[in-house]
């Protein structure tokens, strides 16, 4: 088969999608957390090169003052991100025999990062797809327990 050219945006949004199709029938959720770890970073990057804030920086500038008065040292960006992608990351790479286990709700890591790649997708100003529809249904009844209404 032959090279082709892609869009890495058209790419992340297929991982995205396969993510949600896992996700929402409770397949693989170590899978759906890395295909939407990747979409989200694609997607955000996008984001920050057109000058625009990404879910995780949107969500850095909320929660940084209040964890910036409760520390004794400021609270990073590379602190924060650390601990956003801690399992995302564990399940992609091992650097010694101390990290051949990690502890984590695989379901819900996978869960927060297709919410945030799902954000990216529509702050890049993309039409939802029919899954991401699922998906948003699906969260408002299991995870904020309200009825959707379209």
């Amino acid at each position: 088969m032959p090279e082709q050219t892609y869009q890495r945006v058209d790419l992340a949004k297929e991982q995205l999608e396969v993510a949600l199709e896992m996700f929402l029938k409770r397949g693989s959720f170590v899978s759906a957390l890395t295909l939407a770890g990747a979409a989200e970073e694609i997607l955000g990057e996008t984001l920050i090169q057109r000058g625009e804030k990404t879910t995780l920086q949107h969500e850095c500038s909320l929660i940084k003052p209040v964890e910036d008065l409760f520390r004794k040292k400021p609270y990073s960006w590379s602190e924060f991100t650390e601990k956003k992608n801690r399992v995302r990351n564990a399940a992609k790479h091992i650097k010694n025999a101390s990290e051949a286990t990690v502890t984590a709700d695989i379901e819900d890591e996978a869960l927060w990062m297709i919410v945030r790649a799902c954000d990216n997708h529509a702050r890049l100003g993309l039409e939802p797809t029919p899954l991401m529809q699922e998906f948003e249904e699906w969260f408002y009844k299991n995870v904020v327990g309200l009825e959707y209404e379209v």
